[in-house]
């Protein structure tokens, strides 16, 4: 046998040993299941890790309310305030996940939300919008007054006097409510107690302040892909650090503090049924939120799972039902630990969407409604990546019975102020990770299939091949008739009539004979 006989020998034995590998692993194996447990790994290499590495990525939307008849409502012509929307106010934000060191079990990584804050002019309710005026119920005066009522009460009086010269509405400027926001006495008191009280109340300004976020997650199939990204611990720690004093008096099951395996809210486990229990951190409100499946939704050609952030009507932990003594309505939850200067302070929904507190006993000009107001994230179930998200939720000071306060508090008894609302809305993933995703979800499930079977019938014609070159070259043709046992290329052939007693034979020869 010659050499080149022998090398195609083994290259044909080695193709056909291979197909036959790779179908046993498909007759065992999902492609699907295949691709997660690669996914799950986290390489380094994957096509969808730079976009996690520069996430979250999308819109910051904030909104402010304008009271339109604060002088009738201050000399008690009016008994309900009129609010007028201002936004959307619209910021580009990217940030950053850096990871800090990882192995097969588990990677730490510090999360950076707000690398880059731009204000987008263009995508704003107007591009001079920051200079635009209005006019807001004074915060920091009222929020005040709700905090010492509970921990103070005796100390009404006192509190009259040193406010009576601040004004019970302020007119200012988009950009000072947001950004900005400060009093004389806050910022007298917070020159005497720098690092008891902080001076400036902009929302955005202390919302988009930079935080310590180092996660440790778990990662790798050994750890199961049911528990891909799962957090392991937050800040080297299992309880949210605001939340430590609860941790005391609360249970796990009472109080949603421990961040031992939810989610930071930017990856999931593949293979998500609509019962699988997820829950994530919400770093801006010390808390973790449960995911509440609602139902199947179409998006960007794909088939996701749409979850809600917070149900219509949700009753709050019973450790977050209850801010400075007041007690909450549905649909909403104490973040007083949560805030600038340990502030009374409560979220809901954006309009009081799905609480029960009866908003138009108190305003005027709120429009609730699903569409505008619902939180909720679309969630891609055999990959587990979020396609579309939008968070949304309201600042409100729930205020006290101020019956013992000046006669122009008492005005604000038993109401909720609505201090802000936003949305950040997710930005469209890379065309590329949407194809991956496609490919994954439409594609695969089809292709094992055939796979299989060209798989098989490489197989088979490598078998074939080794004989072929094994026995000299030979031909398809020539191989059938020697594994059927027909050596000799010569027929024989022998025809008889019956007409006449004359046999006529030709045995690989012409007859000398006419046939007649």
């Amino acid at each position: 046998m010659k050499a080149g006989q022998k090398l195609r020998i083994v290259l044909c034995t080695f193709l056909g040993l291979s197909c036959l590998y790779l179908f046993s692993l498909s007759c065992v194996w999902d492609y699907r299941v295949l691709v997660a447990r690669e996914h799950v790994r986290f390489r380094q290499e994957m096509p969808t890790m730079d976009s996690w590495i520069n996430s979250p990525f999308g819109k910051l939307k904030s909104y402010l309310f304008n009271v339109t008849n604060a002088a009738e409502f201050e000399s008690g012509i009016d008994k309900r305030l009129k609010v007028d929307q201002i936004g959307p106010i619209t910021y580009k934000i990217v940030g950053f996940n850096d990871i800090l060191s990882r192995n097969e079990n588990n990677v730490t990584y510090r999360k950076n939300r707000y690398r880059h804050v731009k204000f987008l002019p263009e995508e704003s309710v107007a591009p001079d919008v920051l200079n635009w005026t209005i006019v807001s119920p004074n915060n920091v005066l009222l929020g005040a007054a709700a905090k010492f009522k509970h921990v103070a009460p005796f100390s009404v009086l006192g509190f009259d006097a040193i406010t009576r010269f601040e004004d019970l509405f302020i007119t200012g400027s988009v950009y000072y409510f947001l950004w900005e926001f400060t009093r004389p006495s806050l910022q007298l008191v917070s020159n005497l107690l720098p690092f008891a009280l902080s001076s400036n109340c902009g929302p955005l300004h202390n919302a988009l302040k930079d935080k310590e976020e180092v996660y440790t997650v778990n990662i790798g199939p050994e750890q199961g892909i049911e528990n891909f990204f799962r957090i392991e611990s937050l800040n080297g720690q299992q309880i949210i650090k605001e939340q430590l004093p609860r941790s005391e008096q609360w249970s796990d099951d009472a109080c949603p503090y421990n961040v031992s395996g939810a989610h930071d809210n930017s990856l999931f486990p593949p293979f998500l049924q609509p019962d699988t229990p997820l829950n994530v951190v919400a770093i801006e409100s010390c808390r973790i939120l449960p995911l509440v499946y609602q139902r199947p939704e179409r998006y960007a050609g794909l088939d996701t799972y749409r979850y809600l952030l917070l149900e219509p009507g949700q009753e709050p932990p019973r450790c977050m039902d209850t801010t400075y003594g007041i007690k909450l309505h549905k649909g909403m939850f104490d973040v007083s630990k949560c805030v600038i200067n340990d502030a009374p302070s409560a979220f809901s929904a954006p309009h009081f969407y799905g609480s029960s507190y009866n908003w138009s006993e108190h305003y005027e000009g709120y429009n609730p409604n699903a569409e505008e107001h619902e939180p909720f994230i679309l969630m891609e179930p055999t990959t587990g990546i979020p396609v579309n998200e939008k968070y949304r939720f309201q600042s409100n000071i729930p205020m006290p019975n101020l019956a013992s306060y000046s006669r122009r508090l008492k005005k604000f008894s038993n109401m909720l102020l609505p201090t802000f609302w936003y949305e950040f809305e997710m930005g469209e993933l890379p065309d590329f990770v949407l194809w991956l995703m496609w490919f994954n979800v439409k594609v695969l499930p089809h292709v094992q299939a055939p796979c299989m079977a060209l798989l098989l019938l490489l197989a088979l014609w490598s078998a074939l091949k080794v004989i072929r070159v094994a026995w000299g070259d030979l031909s398809y043709v020539d191989l059938y008739r020697k594994i059927c046992g027909r050596g000799s290329t010569n027929a024989c052939l022998e025809t008889v009539f019956q007409t006449t007693d004359r046999h006529l034979t030709q045995c690989g020869q012409d007859s000398d004979e006419a046939v007649k």
